[in-house]
């Protein structure tokens, strides 16, 4: 059902997040609290990139899903939740969303899976370039890491090249952007961006 759901989102067609069976939590953000309006338009790989950043060095702390702390899986909900956007609340129920893309072909704002023994549990969002952002358990906060270090003693020992398991592709796919009051009418606001990313961002990425 989560597939019919995103296929018909990808197409056009407006779905809300009770016809696939989710609920968006509640996001507190700066954007919120300021007189907004909402606007319906695409969201992209570079607009859930853009959020993410926001919120390095937020704690990491088991069950964490807001900006207080994250874990894994709180930490990408919360940020595509920013754009209406509802994904499950685990890891391994994240790995059934959106679609598989071809090997090596990685995008920002694809959500990379690694393993820990029993299936999903570990979840990131791709930034380009080799460089996820994620909740680290073991950094204790939301940071950057390359997934596969160029050269080194322990490239080959990299701990997120030897457990990538999947890669699911949600983006890109229709949602809210909020809009603050006080913006100009003639100014788009910078979210509305079809590009995904910087050029570094869009360099050929490794193949796994």
């Amino acid at each position: 059902m989560i597939a019919r759901a995103r296929r018909a989102l990808v197409h056009g067609v407006p779905l809300t997040a009770a016809v696939i069976g989710l609920a968006v939590p509640r996001v507190a953000t700066a954007q919120h609290r300021t007189a907004a309006i909402a606007v319906r338009g695409t969201v992209t790989g570079a607009d859930i990139v853009r959020a993410a950043r926001d919120y390095l060095g937020v704690r990491y702390v088991w069950g964490g899903d807001t900006p207080r702390a994250f874990d894994c899986s709180g930490f990408t909900r919360y940020v595509f939740a920013r754009y209406g956007i509802a994904l499950p609340r685990t890891a391994h129920e994240q790995a059934a969303f959106g679609d598989a893309p071809f090997p090596g072909d990685l995008r920002p704002g694809d959500l990379l899976f690694f393993s820990g023994g029993q299936g999903a549990q570990h979840i990131a969002i791709y930034v380009g370039g080799d460089t996820i952002i994620h909740a680290s358990s073991s950094s204790k906060r939301v940071k950057l890491d390359l997934i596969r270090p160029h050269g080194g003693r322990w490239a080959k020992h990299n701990w997120f090249r030897n457990r990538l398991i999947a890669v699911r592709r949600v983006l890109p796919m229709e949602g809210t952007f909020y809009i603050p009051m006080s913006a100009t009418a003639s100014a788009p606001p910078a979210s509305t961006t079809t590009a995904e990313g910087p050029a570094s961002f869009r360099r050929a990425p490794t193949v796994y």
